[in-house]
């Protein structure tokens, strides 16, 4: 193994089958289907990734992501443990969705 230059490697890309797959494993259909994806990529680069069937699941996924990174501000969040949603108190809905009605 030590005959392996991690210098040596291809830029990276998250293959586009994977994302295709990440969408269709969100939401219950078409109309209610997205993502937020950030991640370093290998030089070190924050990076994010966004896919949404619709205007309102991304203005819903957007508040999700605002109220995650106040609470992480406020609580001074380090890495999650696996298993464990730092995002419990919310249960799908948000405070966009009470505004609407």
């Amino acid at each position: 193994m030590s005959d392996i230059n991690p210098d040596n490697f291809d830029h990276f890309n998250i293959p586009l089958g994977f994302l295709d797959q990440l969408i269709e494993f969100t939401g219950t259909d078409d109309s209610s289907r997205g993502y937020i994806l950030a991640y370093v990529d290998q030089d070190g680069n924050p990076m994010v990734l966004s896919r949404f069937s619709t205007q309102i699941i991304e203005m819903g996924l957007r508040k999700a992501l605002e109220k995650y990174l106040i609470q992480a501000e406020e609580e001074g969040l380090g890495p999650t443990p696996p298993g464990r949603d730092d995002l419990s108190d919310l249960d799908g809905t948000s405070d966009f969705d009470d505004d609407l009605n």
